[in-house]
């Protein structure tokens, strides 16, 4: 008994551990964006939902924008790293805002973000369940939006869409939130994978309007900040439907012209070594293999996508999820600010192509 009771404290210790060497509670992250919203002074915070409590970030330092961009951290709340991307993200916008890069997005944008799509249950992830996916309700929010919606109850894999379109609450503030501001550009961010995807999920049917640009962006975000990211179709790209997403949501919809889903780390790909061993030959050559294959269904993707994946919660041990999603601490800076540098990229890039039209 005494054994037993050593290897769960044991166990908890190392979760506890894992958790907080790096990482924000939900507390924590409200905290961060309240804190920001004092010191930055054209950062302001709204409550896209009261129940639960999801924040809205509003940034806005000048009022005639040219452009609007939506970006959604956080659906599944094993996917620690996704808000965490976003919090360096904003922090870099407000306390960076000299840096040419910022300066331009900070010119030409006016953006929002949610930085925690789903708390309760990141909350229960914070706890030690690291393997948690869905919501609340066992919901899984990215299939329950209303674009093409389909009925999956389906709670192994923690892939069920819900009794009918938004009802859940996340994805109703999601949904009234993004109306009311009509981006130019929306994307989600997720992890279990590498990858940057287009529409559409729900079939391997591409996205009828604006497919070039989008493709244009995301081939050059690949080759300077992910060259191991599959590119493409979001379907195609994987190999599964997903109905029911946001990004199909956001496109077909709201009509959004620029629409995209990042998958932004796999436990078993160290981008760091990759890219910082990479040769500039080696570069040319991985750039110009993704213009080639960029829908090809590469062999790392096969296992745990987050945005798309159908896979069991029981098929990894709760530490196993948190390596396979998540950065340990030695990694963590180096991966918020790569992703940072990639948002910042993607935005500057919708510049161009607009700009080119």
């Amino acid at each position: 008994m005494k054994i037993a009771i050593i290897v769960i404290l044991s166990l908890s210790l190392v979760f506890a551990t894992k958790f907080s060497s790096k990482y924000h509670t939900t507390a924590e992250i409200n905290e961060e964006l309240e804190s920001l919203s004092r010191s930055c002074s054209f950062l302001s915070l709204s409550n896209a939902s009261d129940s639960p409590l999801i924040k809205e970030v509003n940034i806005n330092r000048n009022q005639n924008k040219k452009y609007r961009a939506y970006i959604l951290f956080g659906e599944h709340p094993r996917e620690l790293i996704s808000p965490e991307s976003g919090i360096h993200f904003l922090n870099d916008l407000c306390f960076e805002k000299t840096d040419p890069k910022n300066k331009q997005i900070l010119d030409d944008f006016e953006l929002r973000m949610i930085l925690n799509a789903n708390p309760l249950s990141r909350q229960k992830v914070e706890g030690g369940e690291y393997c948690l996916r869905e919501n609340e309700n066992g919901v899984d929010i990215n299939r329950n939006y209303d674009a093409h919606w389909e009925k999956v109850q389906d709670d192994v894999r923690q892939v069920t869409s819900g009794p009918n379109p938004f009802s859940e609450p996340e994805t109703r503030a999601v949904r009234d939130s993004l109306k009311a501001f009509n981006p130019d550009i929306f994307l989600t961010v997720h992890s279990g994978t590498l990858g940057m995807f287009t529409p559409h999920a729900y079939s391997t049917d591409a996205a009828e309007q604006n497919e070039e640009k989008m493709m244009d962006i995301l081939n050059d975000i690949s080759g300077k900040y992910c060259p191991s990211c599959d590119v493409g179709v979001a379907s195609q790209a994987i190999g599964y439907l997903a109905p029911g997403s946001c990004v199909d949501y956001a496109y077909d919809e709201l009509k959004i012209r620029y629409s995209f889903a990042f998958e932004i780390y796999h436990g078993s790909i160290n981008l760091e070594e990759q890219l910082k061993s990479r040769t500039h030959s080696s570069f040319l050559q991985l750039t110009g293999q993704q213009q080639s294959t960029k829908n090809r269904k590469f062999e790392h993707n096969n296992n745990h996508s987050c945005f798309l994946q159908t896979s069991s919660k029981y098929d990894m041990s709760k530490e196993e999820c948190f390596d396979y999603f998540n950065p340990d601490s030695s990694q963590y800076d180096w991966y918020v600010q790569n992703w940072t540098e990639a948002y910042q990229e993607m935005l500057l890039k919708l510049v161009q192509e607009e700009q080119q039209s």
